[in-house]
């Protein structure tokens, strides 16, 4: 990846899924993609930033093994409330899209170790942001 990749949303949800698909439409053109299938991605972390890196790392992993790309994400499981417990961050996600098998461009994943989540405190929005190392 050689831009930054941001993302807004009134919630955490809604920024994660912005994201993802701010991330795919790096790589695939979201008017090309139909929603025929889905695909299960969950991903845990210890903070929002690992979180957020684990998720987009799991996408790509759908997207780079099977093919898939998704222009619909549907949360089952969105738990990223701090705690103080060991207990990690969770989310378990439905990607709506299909398989493509047409020449595609590459996104490192290796690139998302600068990913972060801030809370936006003048609208109460999330921005999320990844940048290449």
């Amino acid at each position: 990846m050689t831009a930054i990749v941001e993302a807004r949303g009134a919630t955490l949800p809604e920024a994660f899924a912005r994201i993802a698909l701010a991330v795919l439409a790096c790589i695939v053109d979201p008017d090309s993609v139909d929603e025929r299938e889905v695909r299960e991605v969950r991903a845990h972390g210890r903070t929002a930033d690992e979180l957020l890196a684990h998720w987009i790392r799991e996408c790509l992993y759908v997207h780079e093994v099977e093919g898939f790309a998704w222009r619909r994400i549907e949360f089952a499981v969105f738990d990223a409330a701090p705690r103080a417990s060991a207990e990690p961050l969770r989310l378990h996600a439905f990607l709506h899209g299909e398989e493509m098998h047409t020449e595609q461009r590459s996104l490192d994943a290796a690139d998302l170790s600068h990913a972060s989540v801030r809370l936006d405190h003048r609208d109460g929005a999330y921005e999320i942001r990844i940048a290449p190392a």
